[in-house]
């Protein structure tokens, strides 16, 4: 469902993976400044290895990409995705990695939930949604039921 506000501005609500993330890899792949994208969950999924993939292109082709994604909700991240990403060019950063898992102090509560990313400064994909496969490769009965806006 999409809705027309004023000329040339437009909101575009995503129901799920399942139009979530073709709209995000359009998106990168028509990318011709900078991308910037933050997510609490970067799972090392085939959702993941996708959208790494083409974050990596993008890189290559001259745009300035930055990601950032949360320590405690993407903590696999730094050993399996980073240095892909680094090595192909782009700018990653893990906001707080979890070194000590098991330690409940309050200020491991500090954490980045967002769920967004802004494309050349005109397109802005802002939910509930994680760079995470809703079926998690198929381990699901169901898959994960959450909305995002597509905004230009």
């Amino acid at each position: 469902m999409a809705l027309d506000l004023l000329p040339g501005h437009r909101l575009t609500l995503l129901r799920s993976g399942a139009e979530f993330f073709p709209a995000l890899q359009k998106a990168i792949v028509e990318a011709s400044q900078e991308i910037h994208l933050e997510s609490y969950i970067f799972a090392d999924d085939s959702i993941g290895r996708t959208t790494c993939g083409t974050l990596v292109d993008a890189a290559r082709r001259g745009v300035q990409v930055r990601i950032l994604v949360d320590g405690y909700g993407s903590p696999e991240f730094e050993s399996s995705l980073l240095e892909t990403l680094e090595a192909g060019g782009v700018m990653a950063m893990v906001y707080r990695p979890d070194r000590a898992r098991f330690s409940f102090r309050r200020h491991r509560l500090r954490r980045l939930h967002r769920k967004l990313a802004l494309i050349d400064e005109r397109v802005a994909f802002v939910g509930g949604i994680n760079i995470i496969d809703d079926r998690d490769d198929g381990r699901l009965p169901a898959p994960r039921l959450d909305f995002a806006v597509r905004i230009e």
